[in-house]
């Protein structure tokens, strides 16, 4: 049984559409999925995503920094630990209460003090002009209204404070996803294909200039490499897509068993082939100034 309860100070209202959006999803009830998936994925250039970005905006020690949408803290832990930010000045928002659990439980085992707030990104229960940088980070993309959402994230910004706003390209398809559809259309469970991403590196920069007066874009671009299938198996069994399909009554347990073994006869396939499967990474990041008011 977890121990930690992270919420303190300000809460959010009881229910926002952020958060019972999130709610419709299992995977991000706890943490856990989420961190294993982020701790064990490896480029193939040893670079960081999280190191990456965080290069792009002007970090300082004593800066006051909001991470909305924290997850298990991805960010929040390299803008402390590689960036020298004092952890009692940053404050982790979230509007699913399991992953500030795990967050907190985190900050614990790394002798932090973070801040937390259980609360959604489109009302968030701060003053304006609080922050000296906000992140929101492979995020936005939840959101039911993105443009709501943005504009909160420059109301809490201080006037020549900045944004960073990760998230995926939708160019690239990547094989974990290809072989996860194929197995569910051998064993024949449905599933819908998820359509174009709400908040990509293509589509994002609009959303972002109704909260800010200056939008730029950069790409991160690498791969992942798996030698034996069994390495790419433990990354599959980590996304969101397998772990809500684990949750559903309507697919039989013999099917549920059957499907990684499918998606991992699909890998062995490849590297047999080709000695090695490799998966792109095209993922970036938006850095914003100028919020407007």
């Amino acid at each position: 049984m977890r121990s930690v309860d992270p919420v303190r100070g300000q809460s959010g209202p009881e229910v926002d559409p952020e958060s019972a959006s999130r709610a419709l999803c299992p995977y991000y009830n706890c943490g856990d999925q989420l961190k294993a998936k982020h701790t064990g994925t490896k480029m193939a250039s040893g670079r960081r995503l999280e190191n990456w970005a965080l290069e792009l905006v002007p970090v300082q020690a004593g800066a006051t920094i909001l991470d909305a949408g924290c997850g298990w803290g991805r960010f929040t832990w390299p803008l402390i630990e590689a960036f020298g930010v004092k952890s009692t000045n940053v404050n982790c928002v979230d509007s699913s209460h399991g992953m500030l659990v795990t967050a907190a439980e985190e900050a614990q085992r790394r002798h932090h003090s973070p801040q937390f707030t259980c609360a959604g990104i489109q009302a968030l229960p701060f003053p304006g002009r609080s922050f000296d940088g906000v992140m929101a980070n492979c995020v936005l993309y939840h959101l039911t209204n993105i443009v709501e959402g943005v504009r909160e994230l420059a109301r809490v910004l201080k006037e020549d404070g900045w944004l960073l706003a990760t998230t995926n390209s939708d160019v690239d398809d990547v094989p974990v996803l290809e072989f996860h559809y194929s197995a569910l259309d051998k064993l024949g469970i449905d599933y819908e294909r998820e359509a174009r991403s709400s908040f990509s590196m293509e589509n994002g920069g609009k959303a972002l200039s109704e909260g800010f007066s200056e939008v730029d874009r950069s790409y991160f671009e690498d791969e992942t490499r798996y030698a034996a299938a069994e390495d790419f198996l433990a990354s599959y069994k980590t996304i969101g897509r397998y772990r809500n399909l684990l949750v559903r009554e309507d697919i039989d347990d013999d099917k549920k068993r059957q499907l990684p073994l499918l998606v991992q006869q699909q890998a062995e396939a490849v590297i047999r082939k080709k000695g090695v499967l490799r998966s792109p990474v095209r993922m970036g990041a938006f850095v914003c100034r100028g919020p407007k008011r």
